[in-house]
């Protein structure tokens, strides 16, 4: 009975981090949403010192820097992008600091508790997945989120 157990509960564990992964997708989105058609990420993109601003390390902002496309943001950078350049009115807003899901009562809508749930949800997977070391390309993905 244990062994039936501890198959569902990988394939539980496995199926919502392919949802937290897909998840990214639609912060991706989201964000694309915010650079003007016919402009390049690049010319959009605000001035080195205001990415630092942001509280992106040098790391991140030159690997923003290198990229023509958001495809190569991890959710860090992506998050970090929305709430300080995406959303400059909901900057302060309490939620972006908030790192439990579980303080986001079910009645907070909108698009920050949305961008928010999913930062956190994908913060725990991934912190689980790191400990448990069940996908090594999991290990992988969510490490670069840390390290970027």
């Amino acid at each position: 009975m244990a062994a039936s157990s501890d198959g569902k509960n990988e394939k539980n564990f496995l199926q919502l981090h392919r949802l937290v992964l897909d998840s990214t997708r639609v912060l991706r989105a989201k964000f694309d949403s915010f650079v003007p058609s016919g402009t390049t990420l690049q010319a959009w993109l605000p001035s080195d010192k205001d990415l630092k601003k942001a509280k992106l390390s040098d790391k991140q902002i030159r690997h923003i820097k290198q990229h023509k496309k958001s495809e190569m943001f991890d959710i860090s950078v992506l998050t970090s992008l929305l709430r300080h350049f995406c959303y400059k009115a909901g900057l302060k807003h309490p939620l972006w600091d908030e790192t439990d899901n579980n303080k986001i009562v079910p009645s907070l809508t909108g698009e920050i508790a949305d961008i928010v749930r999913i930062r956190n949800l994908r913060n725990e997977v991934c912190m689980t997945c790191k400990h448990l070391i069940l996908d090594i390309h999991c290990v992988g993905t969510c490490y670069t989120i840390h390290t970027l």
